[in-house]
């Protein structure tokens, strides 16, 4: 053979094996190991992680996963750092390593994610949800790694897309305009409380007492546990009643004050839990429903109160219920209804749930039992209408918040505490026939009822809201019964398709907020935003709290 011939066919052969050569170069392979779970009951989720990590990295062409039988080969190997990463990369012969570990613990569920190179480099990703929210998560984390490893072009792009259609469900939320208010998460107001333009969209403004658009009452000498604004008498003019612990005050808004009408005590051996209003008998007055506890240091039996308002004198409506009442808007109408629930044997609520109670022959009875979770009550849920569908939201004991759908399918989870209160009941755990009669007050448990939550809708095209208290306390973090808050927001919450985003919130309120309310105290036509509080003076001045009521106008023209 001729060295011309030879030459030839040597190129011929090098320009055959170019695109060949361009496919492996460019065509990078990673693996993914298993990840290491730290969770008895969730060891199953190791192989799964990894699939899922797997099938996400997976960028044809450019970014390949190794085969299978290669990345058998590391077997339960987790390299323990850069080093033995390589050695586990020259097993598998990939380019990339990806190690993960997710620690379950209770319902949360930590991720860390380790990638590392041939070349030595390494990238951690880590990230916490609730176990619910663990694929969302994983999700994520893939997406960082494709973009901040892998380089892939566009990533970026997807994030700004995503935020995109975030902030479109939230141009759908109608915002009321005031001047106490911020919008979104990211503290921007349009002018600052003097009348001036924002100086730096990161500075934040704090309204004072006469911030156009809030009003706050003088303060009375009691500190109050709920409130209800209401047409009592109907006349077409609401009052409004506050509940301080045993007692009910009735007021009505006169000339810029609260003018009180009159008052009831319940006597010292009923502790008041929350109030209600609704019209029983379709008469165009509202009647006042007040859930208490008789003897609440004793056996702390149920109590529910019906009166009608006349004038501030209160009148039975029919006599006290033993069981818990609440009024709440059901599906599919979204109407008041009352429900109840009666004490449980060694809890505060029975375990059969909450029903719609029925009013017939000067008592109540139980009708159609609610579908809820099974840690709901009769006081700390409320439904979020959704289009055609709804969300059926609940405050755990540590008033956290989870929302589900009507199929009670967990969606969403968040450990921010929201509507937290001072009022609460006492778990009884003693057994039948041991109560000796002395209790142990030291180490009694208590569970804390969470202040109402209001869904509203600011505009007719029906996108609704959800009205909650933010607590802001470090004390009430550190010591458990600690429930008397230094200040609070209210928070407008809405479902964005993945979890709760806030629309708005008001701006610091000082003090501890006990009861929220939209309607129209002034009577002049518009509903307020309406915050019931007590005033805070340190942990060691309990004894001289007052209450007082601060609304906000609500301006929803767009």
């Amino acid at each position: 053979m001729s060295f011309k011939r030879l030459t030839a066919l040597l190129l011929l052969a090098a320009l055959l094996s170019l695109p060949a050569l361009a496919l492996a170069q460019g065509a990078r392979s990673f693996a993914v190991l298993p990840f290491k779970i730290i969770g008895e009951k969730y060891q199953y989720l190791g192989k799964g992680a990894q699939e899922m990590m797997t099938s996400r990295l997976a960028w044809p062409g450019y970014f390949e996963a190794a085969p299978r039988a290669n990345v058998e080969r590391a077997g339960t190997r987790f390299p323990a750092g850069p080093a033995d990463a390589a050695s586990i990369m020259g097993v598998v012969g990939s380019e990339f390593l990806m190690a993960g570990k997710i620690e379950f613990q209770d319902t949360q569920a930590s991720v860390t994610l380790n990638v590392w190179d041939r070349k030595g480099q390494s990238w951690t990703k880590t990230a916490q949800a609730p176990v619910e929210g663990l694929i969302p998560v994983l999700e994520r984390l893939s997406a960082e790694v494709r973009t901040d490893v892998f380089k892939r072009p566009g990533e970026d792009a997807k994030a700004q897309e995503r935020k995109e259609v975030r902030k479109e469900q939230q141009s759908k939320v109608s915002i009321p305009k005031n001047a106490a208010f911020v919008v979104g998460d990211t503290g921007e107001a349009p002018v600052g409380p003097a009348g001036g333009p924002v100086m730096n969209p990161q500075f934040r403004y704090e309204g004072g007492a006469e911030t156009p658009g809030r009003w706050q009452s003088q303060s009375l000498r009691f500190p109050s546990v709920g409130m209800v604004v209401a047409d009592f008498q109907g006349d077409k003019k609401n009052r409004i009643v506050i509940a301080s612990a045993h007692k009910l005050h009735a007021y009505e808004f006169f000339q810029n004050t609260l003018k009180p009408l009159g008052e009831m005590d319940l006597g010292p051996r009923v502790k008041i839990l929350r109030l209600s209003t609704i019209d029983m008998n379709r008469d165009g007055r509202s009647e006042l429903i007040v859930a208490a506890v008789n003897d609440p240091d004793g056996n702390a039996d149920p109590r529910s109160y019906v009166f009608n308002v006349t004038n501030g004198k209160f009148e039975q409506f029919c006599e006290p219920q033993k069981m818990y009442l609440n009024v709440v808007r059901t599906p599919p109408t979204f109407q008041p209804v009352i429900v109840g629930q009666r004490k449980g044997y060694h809890s505060p609520f029975e375990e059969a749930g909450v029903s719609e109670m029925n009013f017939a022959d000067g008592g109540f009875q139980p009708g159609r039992r609610l579908r809820l979770p099974s840690i709901a009550n009769s006081f700390n849920f409320s439904y979020l209408p959704e289009g055609n569908t709804y969300k059926i939201v609940v405050l755990n004991e540590y008033s956290y918040m989870k929302v589900y759908t009507p199929d009670l399918e967990g969606q969403y989870s968040q450990e921010d505490g929201y509507n937290s209160s001072a009022v609460y009941l006492v778990v009884d755990e003693r057994l039948p026939g041991m109560d000796t009669g002395v209790r142990d007050t030291g180490v009694e448990e208590f569970y804390y009822l969470p202040m109402r939550m209001l869904p509203v809708s600011f505009d007719s095209g029906g996108k609704y809201e959800l009205l909650v208290n933010k607590d802001i306390s470090v004390a009430s973090q550190i010591f458990k019964k600690f429930r008397h808050f230094s200040q609070g927001e209210v928070h407008s919450l809405f479902w964005d398709g993945v979890g709760m985003s806030m629309a708005w919130k008001t701006r610091r309120i000082k003090g501890t907020v006990v009861d929220l309310g939209l309607d129209d105290l002034k009577n002049d036509g518009s509903k307020q935003l309406i915050v019931c509080l007590n005033t805070f003076s340190g942990a060691v001045g309990l004894s001289n709290e007052k209450t007082v009521v601060v609304t906000y106008d609500l301006d929803t023209k767009k």
